[in-house]
C-alpha cells in the first residue's frame, strides 16, 4: 500500500505542477495579446523614400501608387496588411496583418516596404 500511496502522490504533483505552469502560460499569452497599439505606427516607403506616417489605432484603407503599380494598405484592429497589389506574385498581399516590427511587409515588384514602429523603443544593448 505505502509504495501505491507514494505513486499517486508523485504523480499528482507532477499534474498540479503541470497544470500550474499551463495557466501562467496561457495568462502570459492573453496578456501580451490584449497589449493595446497605443503609441504604434506604420512607415510606408515607394522607392526607398517615406511616402506616409499612418496611426494603427484608426481604420483606414488607401492607396500608395508608384507611376502605374499600386497597392491597397488596410489598416484594421490594430494591425496594417495589403489587402489588394497588381503585382503578379501576391507575396505582400498573402503575407497577411501584421502589428509589430518583426517582419516588415515588402513588396519589391511595386517597390514598397511597410515596417511598424513603436513610440517606446526597446533597447538590446548600448555601447
Amino acid at each position: 500500500m505505502k509504495s501505491t500511496k507514494r505513486i499517486f502522490t508523485s504523480n499528482t504533483l507532477w499534474i498540479i505542477l503541470f497544470l500550474v505552469l499551463a495557466i501562467i502560460s496561457v495568462l502570459i499569452i492573453f496578456i501580451m495579446n490584449s497589449v493595446k497599439t497605443a503609441g504604434k505606427t506604420a512607415k510606408i516607403y515607394s522607392n526607398n523614400r517615406l511616402v506616409r506616417t499612418v496611426s494603427l489605432n484608426n481604420d483606414d484603407e488607401f492607396t500608395i501608387e508608384n507611376g502605374k503599380n499600386y497597392n491597397i494598405i488596410r489598416i484594421r484592429n490594430g494591425k496594417i496588411s495589403v489587402c489588394e497589389a497588381d503585382c503578379k506574385n501576391q507575396i505582400c498581399v498573402n503575407q497577411g496583418e501584421i502589428d509589430n516590427d518583426l517582419f516588415p511587409i515588402v513588396c519589391v515588384p511595386n517597390r514598397l516596404v511597410i515596417r511598424v514602429e513603436s513610440e517606446t523603443q526597446d533597447v538590446d544593448a548600448e555601447i
